[in-house]
């Protein structure tokens, strides 16, 4: 699934071939989990406000297997959370990039968060399956789609959109992007290829 394949994207095919044979890891059991794991879940709740022994994801759990690598990942997570791209800017890129990763617990877990959090529209969504060349798109959210295809075209941005993001980004935001769009990848690989089971209220690529 190359980045030039993900306009054609056979969303049943991708689906089957990455959540519908089952997660390859499985995840922790929630009412035994081993002492490192425990120590890492005490701070991963307190990190997102969870109840100390209340219920904790299964994505969570799958990623407990290996604690020390998702203390590292939550780490980098909370602080784009924070970032200094504002979050309807930030979470219109990572539904670009979710879907030119082909990823569906990334982007139906990020339609729900742009829609519900920054206000994004059902037709907003579906033109990040279009990406740059949608009709609608403002200068500047035109450049961030760009942006987050080029830099899986080519790994790096070209002098164009980057000048067409500095129109309105500072420096601390031209570099948390290439940042940000980093992080989404990795996090998009790991969980297609250990094959995320969607829960109940997360569609996958059909979500919109």
């Amino acid at each position: 699934m190359s980045f030039e394949q993900s306009g054609d994207l056979n969303i049943d095919k991708r689906m089957a071939q990455v959540v519908g044979t089952g997660p390859r890891i499985e995840p922790l059991p929630e009412d035994n989990l081993p002492p490192e794991a425990e120590e890492a879940a005490v701070e991963i709740r307190a990190a997102f406000g969870l109840p100390e022994n209340g219920f904790m994801p299964e994505s969570f759990r799958q990623m407990l297997v290996h604690p020390e690598l998702f203390r590292g990942q939550m780490a980098i997570g909370i602080a784009l959370a924070g970032s200094a791209i504002p979050p309807r800017e930030r979470e219109l890129a990572i539904l670009r990039n979710a879907w030119i990763c082909a990823a569906p617990y990334e982007w139906g877990e990020h339609v729900d968060m742009g829609k519900k959090r920054c206000g994004l529209t059902t037709e907003e969504v579906e033109r990040c399956t279009q990406g740059s060349k949608a009709e609608g798109w403002s200068d500047h959210e035109r450049a961030i789609m760009k942006g987050v295809e080029e830099l899986h075209a080519d790994f790096a941005i070209s002098d164009e959109t980057w000048a067409e993001l500095a129109k309105t980004w500072n420096d601390k935001q031209m570099m948390e992007f290439p940042v940000l769009i980093g992080v989404y990848t990795t996090t998009a690989m790991q969980q297609n290829s250990i094959r995320f089971r969607l829960d109940g209220s997360n569609p996958g690529l059909t979500h919109r």
